[in-house]
């Protein structure tokens, strides 16, 4: 998991003795990162495609991961090994999540799908509300 991976570089950090070992440490941190998302997102796309029934697959990949540019190889590489149109917001677009929320927002408004704001907060509310319920972290793939 990302936290069990944040923790163990942590402590790994403890031991830095030169310029080289700290370099060694986040290139080994960024390769982990990266084996990660292919492997959850090759899961997911391979679960939609047994879903969906459909030649015109596409693959929307926003937020600050977005903006890693080796992120946005593996994810192309991942998108053309399963047949998927990957979608990238330009860079710029990438790291501020107060923007992509305002975004998500613009498109809710030109659909005039409005709500009267009387409602609870959920920490992981979906863009879209008929998508079945998917477990967050700490599940194994």
């Amino acid at each position: 998991s990302f936290a069990g991976l944040k923790t163990a570089v942590l402590k790994l950090s403890k031991n830095i003795k030169n310029e080289n070992d700290k370099y060694d440490i986040a290139a080994s941190f960024q390769k982990t990162i990266e084996k990660i998302i292919y492997k959850k997102s090759k899961v997911a796309l391979e679960q939609y495609k047994k879903i969906k029934k459909t030649n015109n697959n596409k693959f929307v990949i926003a937020g600050g991961v977005a903006a890693n540019k080796n992120i946005r190889k593996v994810l192309t590489k991942l998108c053309e090994e399963e047949r998927f149109d990957a979608i990238f917001p330009p860079i710029e677009f990438c790291g501020d999540n107060a923007a992509m929320i305002a975004i998500a927002g613009l498109e809710k408004y030109k659909k005039k799908q409005f709500n009267n704001l009387e409602f609870s907060p959920k920490p992981r509310w979906a863009l879209d509300d008929k998508a079945p319920f998917l477990k967050g972290a700490g599940i194994k793939i």
